[in-house]
């Protein structure tokens, strides 16, 4: 395979990525309002997110984000709950669970078992509106359909794009009405390079008498 055929299939991965994005733009509105509006409310309770697979990678960049610009999270892994780790899931907490298909076995349980005391809410996001996911989640986000960036339409590539993406926009959009600024972040992240960027004498000084 030629150089130039390498540096062509490279441009096409990403100009269908783009694409995806651009369908996912457009796919912004009420259901996303209601999302951010259930995590900011969730003050008694914990945000827990979950997903399977590539999904999974995925939940835990979003919890990763979410904590790191002050909205605290953590992720659940799916399988695992299944065998007692969903004792960590008490009343007025969040779930969001992360499934293109809303359908994984996986997740079944921690669906089930969310939906059965309404003082926890379950965001589901998927690409399925016919899946068990989507039925019974409380705050649904519907991903557009979109094709993958490879051969025969397979390979999560565009649609896990799209996941990363709408975390990203969730985490900023709690980010900005929280109003968490650059001195929060630097609370959070204190051997980052924007910490040292912000470092104050009182951060450098001696303290007391000295």
């Amino acid at each position: 395979m030629r150089d130039l055929d390498l540096i062509n299939i490279a441009r096409d991965v990403i100009k269908i990525e783009l694409s995806s994005l651009k369908k996912l733009q457009f796919s912004i509105g009420k259901s996303f309002e209601k999302i951010i509006k259930t995590l900011i409310n969730c003050k008694n309770g914990k945000i827990i997110i979950s997903g399977v697979g590539k999904s999974g990678i995925i939940a835990k960049k979003w919890a990763a984000t979410f904590s790191s610009t002050g909205t605290p999270s953590f992720f659940l892994e799916a399988s695992n709950a299944s065998h007692g780790d969903m004792g960590q899931i008490t009343s007025n907490d969040v779930v969001i669970l992360i499934s293109l298909s809303g359908k994984s076995e996986e997740l079944k349980n921690i669906i089930q078992y969310a939906s059965r005391n309404k003082e926890k809410k379950l965001i589901g996001e998927t690409a399925n509106k016919e899946s068990i996911l989507y039925k019974n989640s409380d705050v649904k986000f519907l991903l557009p359909k979109v094709k993958e960036a490879g051969p025969d339409n397979f390979v999560p590539t565009s649609s896990t794009t799209m996941q990363v993406a709408l975390g990203d926009a969730i985490a900023i959009a709690c980010m900005k009405y929280k109003k968490f600024g650059k001195q929060d972040f630097k609370k959070f992240h204190p051997s980052g390079s924007l910490s040292v960027q912000l470092k104050s004498v009182e951060d450098l000084m001696l303290k007391g008498k000295k």
